[in-house]
């Protein structure tokens, strides 16, 4: 397993001196995006400072730290209009759909950590974002906001925003060890502790699994260190130090006839890699006055990923070097104007990003071993934006949210191979955002929104196509917010997302064009109930249709026709059972629906295969005695075989059904 004892040698040491040492202390503050944590709650779902839309989900702590998640992408699984697929490709980032759009490697969706993006452009998908840098129980919450309808947040966010947010401040501790079948065991530590002015607070992850099928191993650390002071009454300041290290092996895709015929295991290597990430952030909030502050963010990290592809007659070798710097301030006053209760934030972003990319063959797997180099540049993409959102209330039954953002992208590249460099023509993209929301009977609340984003051409098609423009991302809702009744919350959301000037290829000429239109529109009910103390229940239902409007691609018209692999129907529902000592339990359930599996032309007569649908139901079972507990997880409980992911031609096998026992220290 790419010689997993050797790097585990070398990671453990690592990732238990962070430990120790950031127990003590460790630097941080509040986070740019999400303001001013010491005056928010998860419950009240950032509304003091920054309110997300109602058809936001927010996902707590407490529904975190009790259960095992295999990846930290997993935890979107609950959202409405969610489906994670994922490439089985150990430690490297996956995939999810958020209503109807797929996000290959996490990419069209704005993921920040405390502020600071995951999202990393000309890599493998313009915005990868590895969720796998994230630690679990580090987590406090997570707003899942859906399309592009917060001003604070810009590209990447075409398909919604993952904001987290981790532990900040508090005297706690939590220390996990687990262990399953496929050889599997993983370490987890978050503590805090406070004395006087100063907060510190630590994390660390270490987690290793053979893989269910050949050749699927992987091996995964992070660690991560956060301090705080108080200077005084109104000045707070800190850092932040993150550390990810990843290495894996990953089999090739099944073919249609290998799963047809139940053949899930067996699979010959197809390739593996290994990724590199070191960031340091710091952060400084100023309080002018109880309503009214200032934030300053400061970045950086430096990131390097090799992923190895075995071929019948060599193996390819992709490389990214990557060295981000970047940048935030914002402003926030709440206060009354004009006799109305009125939020207004603004801000600037800047962030410049350095990429060094090689593609070549490379059998012996080592840089100097690098044969038949077909790209090697170097790449620079500089970003800065501005933005507002101000969010007033003209009556006790009216909120009204006006925002919008203005980026500003250029860059350049140094191709190696031709000793060209050539200049990325500047994007210059305006988005405006709106929000209504109409509140006739106290728990009932109506509301509307709108917002524009955008996607840069991928890659490096940002320089060789110099006539492209930016695609542009409408989203309309319109939805219904039940807060009325105690233990119960329940949100139903219809949405529309249309896409103008997608970029497709223009056969005949041989080159590529803003050409094609398509929507995407649904709606989804998300429910949350707690009949009684300890005991919660979920549930939601999503139903989505993507549709290409205008669309010819390579010369083929797919004009009227269905997105191919947009699952139509989406469910889950669960139940938790967590009293504060005791046995414990929890159940989940989800369903995913069929697709049309490929595209297909607008006049094409014959039969239409479609995607695999499946349910999967996962349990647990625990009891907990005074500060320790033992779970046992159940995942795909009934041995459901179903793909991870699957495409025209090729299908990766989800786990089977498996086990994994889970100590838990939580003071």
């Amino acid at each position: 397993m790419l010689e997993k004892m050797k790097t585990m040698g070398t990671m453990l040491p690592v990732l238990l001196a962070c430990t120790m040492l950031l127990s003590g202390n460790g630097w941080s503050s509040e986070p740019s995006k999400v303001l001013k944590l010491d005056d928010i709650t998860v419950q009240e779902k950032s509304k003091r400072f920054s309110a997300p839309a109602p058809s936001a989900t927010i996902i707590g702590s407490e529904d975190i730290e009790g259960e095992y998640f295999e990846k930290t992408l997993y935890l979107l699984q609950k959202v409405p209009g969610v489906v994670i697929q994922d490439y089985g490709q150990g430690a490297v980032a996956s995939q999810f759909s958020m209503r109807g759009l797929r996000l290959g490697h996490n990419t069209g969706v704005a993921i920040f950590v405390d502020g600071v993006p995951l999202n990393e452009s000309t890599s493998h998908g313009d915005g990868y974002g590895d969720f796998n840098t994230v630690i679990p129980e580090d987590i406090d919450y997570m707003e899942v906001i859906k399309g592009p309808s917060s001003a604070l947040y810009g590209q990447f966010a075409r398909a919604g925003v993952v904001n987290i947010i981790t532990k900040r401040s508090g005297n706690f501790g939590l220390y996990k060890y687990g262990a399953g079948d496929f050889d599997r065991q993983r370490f987890a530590a978050s503590g805090g502790h406070e004395d006087g002015n100063l907060k510190s607070v630590f994390g660390a992850e270490l987690s290793r699994s053979e893989g269910a099928t050949d050749h699927s191993a992987w091996l995964l650390g992070n660690a991560t260190g956060k301090l705080t002071y108080d200077f005084n009454d109104a000045l707070r300041g800190g850092l932040t130090v993150n550390l990810h290290a990843t290495e894996w092996d990953h089999p090739e895709y099944l073919t249609r006839e290998q799963w047809d015929a139940g053949d899930y295991w067996s699979a010959k290597p197809l390739g593996g890699g290994e990724r590199h990430r070191y960031g340091l952030s710091t952060n400084w909030t100023y309080t002018a006055s109880e309503n009214a502050f200032s934030n300053l963010m400061l970045y950086g990290y430096t990131m390097n990923l090799t992923r190895y592809r075995d071929k019948d007659t060599y193996v390819a070798e992709e490389y990214h070097d990557r060295d981000m710097v970047g940048g935030s301030a914002s402003q926030v006053w709440a206060a009354d104007f004009g006799g109305m209760p009125n939020t207004l934030t603004v801000g600037v972003d800047g962030q410049v990003e350095l990429t060094h990319t090689i593609n070549a063959s490379n059998p012996s797997r080592i840089p100097s071993a690098r044969e038949n180099i077909t790209v090697d540049g170097d790449s620079t993409i500089n970003t800065y934006s501005a933005y507002f959102q101000d969010r007033f209330s003209p009556s006790p039954m009216w909120a009204i949210t006006l925002g919008a953002r203005y980026d500003y992208v250029d860059g350049d590249l140094d191709d190696q191979l031709t000793g060209t460099s050539t200049d990325m023509e500047t994007f210059t993209i305006f988005s405006p955002k709106g929000a209504l929301e109409f509140t006739p009977i106290e728990g009932y609340t109506f509301f509307s929104t709108y917002g524009e984003g955008f996607r840069l051409p991928s890659g490096f098609d940002k320089f060789t196509y110099p006539d492209l423009t930016e695609e542009t991302y409408r989203q309309y809702e319109l939805g219904l917010e039940i807060t009325r009744f105690a233990r119960f919350e329940s949100t139903l959301t219809g949405f529309i997302l249309d896409v103008d000037d997608e970029i497709v290829t223009d056969a005949a000429a041989d080159t590529k064009e803003n050409q094609g239109s398509t929507r995407r529109k649904g709606v989804e009910l998300e429910i949350n109930y707690a009949p009684v103390n300890y005991l919660s229940i979920y549930g939601n239902l999503s139903y989505i249709k993507g549709t290409y409007d205008d669309y010819v691609n390579k010369g083929v018209d797919y004009s009227g026709t269905d997105i191919s692999r947009v699952p139509d129907w989406l469910f889950s529902v669960g139940a938790r059972w967590a009293p504060p000592e005791g046995v414990f339990a929890g159940v989940d359930y989800r369903y995913v629906g069929e697709s049309d599996l490929k595209d297909y032309p607008s006049d094409y007569a014959g039969t239409r295969k479609t995607t695999i649908d499946y349910w999967v139901a996962d349990a647990q079972i625990g009891y907990q005695y005074d500060k320790y507990s033992l779970a046992l997880d159940i995942k795909n409980a009934f041995d459901e075989r179903y793909p991870s992911t699957e495409s025209a031609t090729s299908l990766r096998t989800a786990n089977p059904r498996s086990f994994f026992v889970t100590f838990t220290m939580k003071y």
